[in-house]
């Protein structure tokens, strides 16, 4: 079965339990999903004027790998790596 048939079928599946439903409270988290499903997400300035200047020390002095990291903490915290548990 190709995805779009699997979407098809997935969808046909949903309707029908929803209209066998009877309990208003999930009828009711649904029509929230529904109204909250289609609202554009907005950020304020201060969010973007962080997310421009993570972007921008990305972009003037590079990143770091997590394995690089995590070297460099094990060669400054050893105890912390050290522990029995």
């Amino acid at each position: 079965m190709n995805n779009l048939q699997q979407l098809h079928d997935d969808k046909l599946h949903i309707i029908s339990w929803i209209n066998n439903l009877q309990d208003t409270a999930v009828v009711d988290k649904l029509k929230l999903l529904m109204l909250t499903s289609h609202q554009e997400y907005s950020i304020v300035d201060e969010q973007k004027n962080a997310i421009d200047e993570a972007l921008l020390s990305v972009k003037e002095k590079g990143v770091f790998s997590h394995a690089s990291v995590l070297e460099e903490t094990q060669k400054r915290y050893p105890h912390l790596y050290n522990q029995k548990k």
